[in-house]
């Protein structure tokens, strides 16, 4: 059978509660449905499988975030500006969308040499699943100004159409992303804790503890490992 050895590998990390890892420097169509199915067998175990299609929206979030922060590492770097500089991020920022998916399958291939990369780890929980999404790169610290902007928008409101004027943001694109998860997680049943992200020694860790929701009600939010 093609992939025995992998889904071997998500069977015994399911089973035993082992973390299993996945490593990629794209993320792609192809790479999308390959999570879809190792995350679908999480869920599945977790009796949260008829919350696949939203949570899976979720981890391609993430997932797709990391390797754009490794895309624009990249980017800065080959055209000599620094990404911490506001001036130059202003001034990077405004070819970088256009300039990378004009030479899209060149850059992926660049990144992987750079070794710059996205690791995305499963982890059965016993009242849930973990996920945590890794890149190689730390955020700056108007990156992470901007993340943690988008969580008190979604804090402030009480729906993503009122949420959404405030969201807009012209360098990084619609900016409607991280907003939408954190709505989506909420109206889902999970709580303000289930994602977080820190960025240190050299990565940045976006992570979702995904605990049932009637669960996490019964235990007050806290979380068990398998």
């Amino acid at each position: 059978m093609k992939n025995k050895g992998l889904w071997e590998s998500v069977y015994y990390s399911v089973v035993s509660g082992q973390p299993l890892t996945v490593t990629t420097c794209r993320y792609r169509p192809a790479e999308r449905a390959h999570i879809d199915r190792i995350f679908g067998a999480y869920l599945n175990v977790a009796g949260m499988s008829h919350l696949h299609t939203n949570l899976t929206y979720c981890v391609h979030e993430l997932a797709a975030n990391a390797k754009k922060a490794n895309t624009k590492r990249l980017y800065f770097k080959e055209r000599g500006l620094d990404i911490t500089d506001p001036t130059q991020y202003e001034r990077g920022m405004r070819g970088f969308k256009n300039d990378t998916l004009a030479d899209i399958d060149s850059f992926l291939a660049r990144q992987k040499r750079a070794g710059l990369h996205v690791k995305i780890e499963f982890c059965r929980l016993a009242n849930g699943v973990s996920v945590t999404v890794r890149n190689n790169a730390e955020l700056t610290a108007a990156e992470m100004a901007r993340i943690q902007e988008k969580r008190a928008v979604a804090a402030r409101h009480a729906c993503l159409a009122d949420a959404f004027p405030r969201s807009e943001d012209g360098l990084e694109g619609a900016g409607l992303g991280i907003v939408m998860l954190i709505f989506m997680l909420k109206n889902l049943g999970f709580g303000p804790d289930t994602f977080q992200i820190i960025s240190g020694n050299g990565e940045t860790k976006a992570s979702l503890v995904l605990i049932k929701p009637e669960e996490r009600e019964a235990t007050g939010g806290q979380s068990a490992t398998a």
